[in-house]
């Protein structure tokens, strides 16, 4: 795990923090929608807007190993050998009515004065023109449930204007109020997972299905940081095996 002195002085405060049960709510424009293949996680939010304040704006180079980012969240879970953190954070769900759509990106071959081309060929190659749906949610409001500081957290989350792919989930506030959680409703509402769930933590009471390699912590895209276990919104029940095979 890399170390960097910027990240250490920024999030430093954050060690002498005190911690509760918050429930975070996002508030969208009416025409907003939140695009994207995964739920948005909050702890990945928090640790974007950390490694924003320390750098200046900056970001972080890419590297194989990932960096340790310090979050005003309990950690509920350290792998012992890398010591990547388990937050205690939920990903964000909708709140009230809402309905899945889909938002078709188009790659279209440029114009002719905007390259020295005679020909472009756009059936396949670096210029093929492509048309990319990907799911999107259509809601005004989303929730999140954690265990943190609420001034951290309330002061890294206002510095977000949009949440979500392609700038389209534009936000109208946010807010962060007490709440009553334990650890468990943390990451389990009944019996469906709130966020991924590494298989080494241990901490669900059932087995589900076999677990795949899974994002868990931030940065939760990087495949390096990878690790077996279950996404958000598997159903954390037994299976019966035998039921399942079809009878003769």
């Amino acid at each position: 795990m890399i170390h960097l002195p910027e990240l250490d002085a920024f999030t430093a405060p954050f060690g002498e923090c005190g911690l509760e049960p918050l429930c975070v709510t996002f508030r969208l424009r009416p025409t907003a929608r939140i695009v994207s293949y995964d739920p948005i996680h909050l702890d990945g939010l928090l640790a974007r807007a950390v490694v924003e304040c320390a750098t200046k704006g900056r970001l972080l180079p890419d590297r194989e190993e990932g960096y340790w980012i310090p979050l005003p969240l309990k950690m509920l879970w350290q792998e012992p050998l890398t010591g990547y953190p388990l937050w205690a954070a939920s990903v964000l769900y909708p709140v009230g009515p809402h309905v899945g759509d889909v938002y078709v990106r188009h790659k279209r071959n440029s114009e002719g004065w905007m390259h020295d081309k005679p020909r472009l060929v756009t059936r396949n190659g670096p210029w093929m023109e492509r048309r990319l749906p990907t799911p999107t949610c259509v809601c005004d409001v989303y929730e999140t449930r954690c265990i943190g500081n609420r001034d951290a957290v309330r002061m890294l989350l206002e510095t977000f204007t949009h949440i979500g792919k392609l700038r389209l989930g534009r936000m109208n506030d946010v807010e962060v109020t007490a709440a009553d959680f334990c650890d468990r409703e943390i990451y389990l509402d009944g019996a469906s997972l709130l966020k991924p769930m590494p298989a080494a933590a241990n901490l669900l009471p059932l087995w589900p299905d076999s677990p795949s390699l899974v994002g868990w912590t931030p940065p939760f895209w990087k495949p390096s940081l990878f690790r077996p276990g279950w996404r958000a919104g598997t159903v954390n029940e037994p299976v019966d095996w035998f039921a399942a095979v079809p009878q003769a």
